[in-house]
């Protein structure tokens, strides 16, 4: 599988990684593999952070995606890759949902695609999904800067 993931995705470059750009064979195979990532990492009743490197192939698209982004460097802690795994992962459920009921996320980039600050602004549209992600202890978000969001999630209104 993980030749014909590099013959049919990685040679189109980090773009064909965006979970927007995959078809739907290919979305759901890392669907799946986010879901058994995310399940065997976090846990509603305890929070814990992934200890253990998810599947080959998320790690080869984050380990591609961070390559774009910082010119083919990436020197990144085993803590650093696996909270950017995790991102991705929750990217790949989210754009699997949108396609099915088509819920309005602002889609990714590569400058964005590894960072929580999108996932974050789904509070405005989709509080229940980011509430369900802090319950899980997948995201974790700083009391400022969830004052701060709300605020301004107030102050457009």
């Amino acid at each position: 599988m993980l030749s014909k993931f590099g013959n049919e995705i990685l040679l189109h470059g980090p773009d064909a990684l965006l979970p927007q750009n995959l078809n739907k064979e290919w979305l759901n195979r890392l669907q799946k593999m986010a879901e058994d990532f995310l399940d065997g990492s976090y846990d509603l009743e305890e929070c814990k952070k992934p200890e253990d490197i998810a599947d080959p192939i998320l790690s080869i698209c984050v380990s591609e995606i961070l390559r774009s982004q910082h010119n083919d460097k990436t020197d990144i802690s085993v803590e650093k890759m696996l909270e950017k795994i995790t991102i991705y992962s929750v990217s790949l459920l989210i754009e699997a949902v949108d396609r099915e009921s088509s819920i309005g996320i602002e889609q990714s980039t590569l400058e964005d695609i590894l960072s929580w600050d999108r996932i974050i602004k789904m509070r405005m549209t989709n509080p229940n999904f980011v509430e369900t992600l802090e319950k899980a202890c997948i995201l974790l978000i700083p009391k400022k800067a969830s004052s701060k969001i709300n605020q301004n999630h107030f102050e457009d209104d």
